[in-house]
């Protein structure tokens, strides 16, 4: 039988890293724990014929102490109001959400010459606009503000086509990571499928934008398509690499 090591299946961490955060989606810290039973949280070695073995047994367990899914081990998704967990994540995608779409608004403003990246720019502010209104929409009462943006770090990153679209190219895969990371904690079924919409929508701004930043010449190594798995981002990791950005005044927390 060959073994297979969590750092092969994992090399960035990032689910290593996912299974400390889940205690950030779920207070109880219930799947925190189940994951590193079953031998994600730590460098564990899994034979190719067990790899399922874990997922099972995280399932069953999370059904005994938790409800959350069914005999036959698939989630349960909850079609009642959204409970602490799903308005906390509701607000998290807002929040990003709220920053792609002042960022990509004023692009749009900045009339750029380059036809094809003016469009782009056009596009993604209605895009983002949209995601804004959709998950407001499901939060209810109980949406969050937008954050106040930084304009002189955002005047900066739009001060020509080419940083504007090299930046929106950075920015788009971790939106999409963010969705990914977050999305397994959602018990409602409406912001579920809002979510999950939204994520298949930031995927194409990923590859839409590094495909002008690599077809114009603006930086040819780019890889539009990199990866065949796309990696799914912590809130603890989305939060330090939009902190680095400074395109927020004051602290970024939903």
């Amino acid at each position: 039988m060959t073994n297979i090591r969590i750092e092969d299946l994992d090399p960035s961490g990032d689910l290593r890293q996912s299974a400390d955060d889940a205690g950030a989606w779920d207070p109880t810290g219930t799947r925190r724990n189940l994951l590193r039973q079953a031998g994600i949280g730590g460098a564990a070695v899994f034979g190719v014929g067990a790899l399922l073995s874990p997922l099972d047994a995280f399932a069953s367990a999370s059904a005994s102490q938790k409800g959350e899914y069914s005999t036959s081990g698939s989630r349960s998704i909850r079609r009642g109001r959204p409970n602490a967990n799903d308005v906390k994540i509701g607000n998290y995608a807002l929040t990003l959400e709220y920053l792609e779409a002042a960022f990509y608004a004023a692009a749009d403003k900045a009339g750029y010459p380059d036809a094809d990246i003016a469009a782009a720019a056009k596009t993604l502010a209605a895009h983002e606009a949209a995601h804004v209104a959709a998950l407001k929409k499901v939060l209810g009462k109980a949406a969050v503000k937008a954050p106040t943006v930084n304009l002189d770090t955002v005047g900066k990153l739009l001060a020509d086509q080419n940083t504007f679209i090299k930046t929106a190219a950075s920015i788009e895969p971790v939106g999409t990571a963010a969705y990914a990371g977050a999305g397994p904690y959602l018990n409602n079924l409406a912001i579920v499928k809002a979510a999950l919409s939204i994520h298949s929508v930031e995927a194409n701004h990923a590859a839409y934008t590094a495909a002008l930043v690599k077809f114009k010449g603006i930086d040819p190594s780019i890889d539009p398509i990199p990866n065949s798995f796309n990696p799914a981002y912590s809130f603890k990791k989305t939060v330090k690499i939009v902190s680095g950005l400074n395109i927020v005044t004051g602290r970024l927390q939903p």
